[in-house]
């Protein structure tokens, strides 16, 4: 007999195929890049765009690394920028500079501005709205003197 759970277990899956095909998709742009150096060295256009592409290795692994701690972590973990933005921006920008040095500031530069972009998406979907309660005021009594 099977049992069918429909809540937790269509997270799990969807959590767990984003972050397998991000991890796959993070390695093949990384080898891709490595494979073609000597191409993105060829002209400064090519290295802008050795940048930009490094810019999507970063989001890549970021969201590779974010979904694999949502499933070890739960669903409501979220990443953090000091372990895992500054992470992945590290590992991103020493890849790059492999490549060329202006291939990794460009990479810093067009990965802030896509993360930028991927947390104001995010916040218009995922806005939890946060009710502040008014603390109850100290009623005055006494005064101490």
């Amino acid at each position: 007999m099977y049992v069918y759970t429909i809540g937790a277990s269509i997270t799990t899956k969807s959590t767990l195929i984003s972050s397998i095909i991000s991890g796959i998709l993070s390695l093949l742009i990384f080898a891709t890049l490595r494979f073609y150096a000597q191409w993105f060295n060829d002209s400064q256009l090519n290295i802008l765009f050795g940048g930009y592409l490094f810019s999507w290795l970063f989001i890549l692994s970021l969201t590779c690394l974010s979904n694999a701690e949502m499933l070890i972590f739960g669903p409501d973990f979220q990443a953090k920028l000091v372990p895992e933005i500054l992470l992945c921006l590290s590992l991103t920008a020493a890849a790059a500079g492999v490549v060329h040095r202006v291939c990794a500031t460009t990479s810093i530069i067009f990965s802030l501005v896509g993360l930028y972009f991927i947390n104001r998406i995010s916040s218009k979907y995922y806005n939890n709205a946060v009710i502040a309660v008014d603390a109850p005021l100290r009623k005055s009594g006494k005064k101490f003197k």
